[in-house]
């Protein structure tokens, strides 16, 4: 019976491993886009700002700027409708921005602005929203909304007073054969 019971698991496992090598999903970054990854010692924002124990994301920055990332380095990009190229609409990531110099009760709009280059090749200028401010209160953040026109390999850069903060991300396609 346990014998069965192996074979059963490995079969499960072997499907499970070609469904998702198949799925359009899949995070594949190649090798050639350095993205951005936590630190040995990651960056804490001040306590008000942590991160459920379960959660796959990490912080970087510093105390002037932080922002959080997802710990695969991948968006996830969409294409737009024919004719719709120059709206932000949908968005490809909503991000959100930290720093002990943000008062989100006097400053607003804040004076965050965010930027990003394609490092693997041309693309259009990236298409942010205004910054708006999220979460009033202790944990107050500054939010920008952002599309990135092509798939591939990014550098978003935010910069706030005089601080500037950079990583780097893989865009994946969201279905197969659209780009």
């Amino acid at each position: 019976m346990t014998l069965l019971r192996l074979l059963l698991l490995i079969s499960l496992l072997a499907l499970t491993a070609s469904a998702q090598q198949n799925s359009p999903q899949q995070k594949v970054v190649p090798a050639s886009c350095p993205v951005t990854v936590a630190a040995p010692m990651p960056y804490l924002p001040p306590p008000q700002y942590e991160l459920d124990d379960n959660t796959k994301a990490f912080w970087i920055g510093n105390d002037k700027l932080w922002t959080v990332l997802r710990k695969t380095g991948v968006w996830y990009w969409a294409p737009h409708e024919p004719g719709h190229e120059n709206e932000v609409q949908p968005l490809t990531e909503k991000t959100f921005w930290g720093s002990v110099d943000f008062d989100w009760k006097t400053e607003y709009p804040p004076l965050l602005k965010v930027t990003g280059k394609r490092l693997d090749g041309d693309a259009p200028a990236l298409l942010t929203l205004r910054a708006t401010n999220a979460f009033p209160g202790p944990s107050a953040a500054m939010l920008v909304g952002v599309y990135v026109p092509t798939p591939g390999c990014w550098e978003i850069t935010g910069e706030y007073k005089g601080e500037k903060l950079s990583f780097v991300i893989w865009l994946q396609p969201s279905k197969p054969g659209k780009q």
